[in-house]
């Protein structure tokens, strides 16, 4: 007998079958297992190993032994016209057609049938307190789905994703993320090269997603990862570049260090890898780059309470500033010399000053006061960080020095590329020179380089429904698993814009101050809402912040007038409260106290315009126009009114105007005498959503008063808010969504009566 028929009646051919689809069930098992478990990676490579271990010996096994009716035995001591080899052939094969049916019905099933997974209602997202809250259409479960379909990625496209501890201490998490982050800096240098920003990247860390799902997300090509392992004092450190569509390794590499000094090491090993993917990916340039290199703490603890500062202002909001500044203080007191963690105190400091865009209550003054000796420290130690720009820049902004913001701005881009807060800062700065395009610009490349940021989203989301409205909503409902309080910002934010639903927009308003009750950025549109729908007391329960536009939306102007020169006294230099303070004074007619505000404001501005603090519109600067006539200033009156008018020009161009820029047309026709024009305005307002009776109170308006359109007009205006203030009573009173953190006076619910729902 050949040696074939002898292995074919041993059945050894069918033993190999066997084992080999049985072994191929064992690793997808053990594949989902291990994929949900905290098992490290060596534990799959283990079982792989001793499956390729055994094939061998089981095929030897099927050759030497065989199975008769009184057991085991081996092949040698068996009688052949005794074996039953054939009848075990016929089980084998038995055994090998189940196991097939197994593996093709789970092949089929994921193939064809699993989708992605998620640990929630897909109709819900969750909140920071575990609380799941209702979705708007068409949520997604990843957080990012909801951002607009990318086009495709260039083919010099790469996202760093956190290197993987593999160390069994913990205290090690700061040197793999340091890895990644040296590794970033270093490919963002490259000329030609989108690198998926920090705060995208790291979104992905301990989260055992599929690499080519990230990198949809992210919209890059490539994506590099690894680990790093410590024993004792070894170090080895992996790293891949993996081809995302394909799943193919395009290179990868094993480094194995002395552990002597270990951010001296992190240098060495990102510069050699940033060496190797430039030659992996051909990345236009014959030499490598000069990359900065992170300036690390040689303080443990002080690096680790540096990127928890760095996280939470990362995260906005009020309550997330105040622990950012508390965590980044430990930073520099544990390594004064830390120059990474001075640049974050300075940008937290600034961040906690008191206007509507930012997140605290200190007086400029005091910003300044605490800022810039730590904008200067970390310039002294590294004059090459780009965040010590960056935070040089946003203290310049808010002290309305825009072309230091500006210059600021570029130096920290040309040092970072892909540094998302310069870009934002920057894109802040080119809107008050009127350069809206390149603000635009800039927010759109924010999102390409940095799809999952926060602040991107938070800021471009409201613009972007200004074009497509529901686009908008989408991006800023992606927010949500992040960050709730942002998300719920700005989805406020974008149906106040909108206009067509007040009660809509206050519901997201109550959610954001359910996640931060503190956070006057989100409660000024609160209390501003509730007041808008004459619901005065119940805004003035919101906060202590804010109260003046209660006081001015019912008619209480002198109350509004003596909280808001207070507050200017005790902030002189601060432009916020001296805007508000001016709009008051005009609105109680008192001109020429007004006109010395609104003139210190025009210095400020590039534009020589006077933004106003609800909209960003140009109604202040009408105002003062208005004032200019009736001061018999007919040449001030007409230059306040064409600056208005090429400021619009430029917002309508880019199709970015809200309902706010035509009230202030409106008004410019009325100081004009033009009544159709103002009433054209007017409707064009009403239209894109306008509903506040206050503007009905403009003095350069009540030329218009026995007006029977512009009445009309007040009408359709009184009847809308009328409809919005009946669903907003069904909300506050009968759909809180708040309840745990806020509910109604009795007073305000009395006769409400619950709607039946269709």
């Amino acid at each position: 007998m050949s040696l074939f028929e002898e292995l074919k009646r041993r059945n050894v051919f069918r033993v190999g079958i066997a084992y080999v689809i049985t072994s191929w069930l064992i690793l997808q098992l053990a594949d989902i297992v291990l994929d949900n478990t905290p098992a490290p990676e060596w534990v799959m490579h283990v079982i792989m190993l001793l499956l390729v271990i055994g094939f061998p010996l089981a095929l030897l096994f099927a050759w030497a032994f065989e199975m008769t009716p009184e057991g085991l035995k081996k092949e040698k001591d068996v009688d052949r016209s005794k074996s039953i080899t054939g009848h075990t052939g016929r089980r084998l094969d038995f055994a090998i057609i189940a196991v097939l049916v197994i593996a093709l019905g789970y092949f089929a099933w994921d193939k064809f049938l699993a989708g992605p997974h998620s640990e929630s209602d897909p109709g819900a997202f969750i909140s920071a307190d575990g609380t799941v809250v209702p979705a708007i259409a068409g949520t997604h479960d990843s957080p990012a789905e909801q951002i607009a379909e990318p086009t495709e990625p260039p083919e010099k496209s790469i996202a760093v994703l956190p290197f993987v501890n593999m160390s069994n201490d913990p205290d090690q998490e700061f040197f793999s993320d340091g890895i990644s982050e040296e590794l970033l800096n270093v490919l963002a240098k490259y000329p030609g090269v989108r690198v998926a920003a920090r705060t995208s990247s790291f979104q992905f860390k301990g989260k055992n997603q599929d690499v080519s799902e990230i990198a949809r997300l992210l919209k890059v090509r490539n994506i590099l990862e690894g680990s790093v392992r410590k024993s004792g004092n070894k170090l080895r450190i992996t790293a891949q570049l993996i081809q995302a569509d394909t799943g193919y390794h395009l290179w990868s590499e094993t480094y194995d260090r002395e552990l002597d000094d270990v951010f001296a090491i992190q240098d060495e090993i990102s510069a050699a890898i940033g060496e190797a993917l430039r030659v992996e990916l051909a990345l236009g340039t014959d030499h490598a780059v000069t990359a900065p290199i992170l300036a690390e703490s040689s303080n443990t603890a002080a690096y680790e309470a540096f990127l928890r500062g760095r996280h939470l202002v990362n995260q906005r909001g009020r309550s997330n500033m105040a622990q950012a500044a508390e965590e980044l203080k430990r930073a520099v007191r544990l390594d004064n010399d830390f120059a990474p963690a001075h640049a974050w105190m300075a940008i937290a400091y600034t961040m906690m000053l008191d206007s509507p865009s930012t997140y605290g209550d200190m007086s400029l003054a005091e910003v300044k006061e605490r800022a810039t000796p730590h904008v200067e420290r970390a310039l002294e130690m590294d004059p090459t960080l780009a965040e010590a720009y960056g935070a040089k820049a946003l203290l310049a902004m808010n002290s309305n020095d825009f072309s230091a913001a500006m210059e600021a701005t570029e130096r920290a881009l040309e040092l970072n590329p892909v540094y998302v807060d310069a870009m934002n800062w920057r894109q802040i700065t080119a809107s008050n020179y009127g350069n809206y395009a390149e603000s635009r610009r800039i927010m759109e490349k924010m999102i390409e380089v940095d799809p999952l940021s926060i602040i991107g989203r938070l800021n471009f989301a409201p613009t972007l429904a200004q074009l497509d409205l529901e686009a908008g909503r989408e991006m800023a409902q992606s927010i949500a698993n992040q960050n709730a309080w942002a998300a719920y910002t700005a989805l406020g934010n974008i149906e106040f814009a909108s206009g067509k639903d007040l009660s809509k927009s206050i519901e997201w308003f109550m959610r954001a101050y359910g996640e931060d009750p503190h956070d006057e950025f989100s409660n000024r549109n609160l209390i501003r809402l509730l007041s808008i729908l004459g619901e005065y007391e119940e805004a003035r329960r919101i906060s202590d912040g804010n109260l003046f536009l209660a006081d001015i939306q019912k008619g209480d102007l002198e109350s509004a007038i003596h909280t808001l020169r207070a507050d200017h006294a005790a902030d002189p230099e601060n432009y916020a409260p001296m805007t508000d303070l001016a709009d008051a004074l005009h609105l109680a007619g008192r001109f020429e106290e007004s006109q010395a505000y609104y003139l210190q404001l025009r210095e400020l501005s590039p534009l020589k315009l006077v933004f106003d603090n609800q909209d960003l519109s140009t109604i202040s600067t009408v105002r003062m126009a208005f004032a200019f006539q009736q001061m018999g200033e007919e040449a001030a009156a007409e230059a306040a009114i064409a600056a208005h008018r090429e400021d619009l020009a430029r917002r309508e161009e880019l199709g970015v105007h809200f309902f706010s820029d035509h009230l202030a047309e409106a008004m410019a026709r009325t100081i004009e005498g033009d009544s159709e024009g103002a009433l054209d305005s007017l409707r064009t307002a009403i239209d894109l959503g306008f509903r506040d009776r206050l503007f009905f109170r403009e003095p350069a308006m009540q030329s218009m008063v026995q007006n029977p359109d512009f009445l009309a007009l007040k009408a359709e205006v009184d009847q809308l808010l009328a409809i919005e203030h009946d669903q907003v009573l069904q909300l506050i009173c009968n759909e809180n969504p708040i309840p745990d953190i806020w509910q109604p006076m009795d007073e305000t619910c009395m006769g409400v009566v619950r709607e039946a729902s269709t």
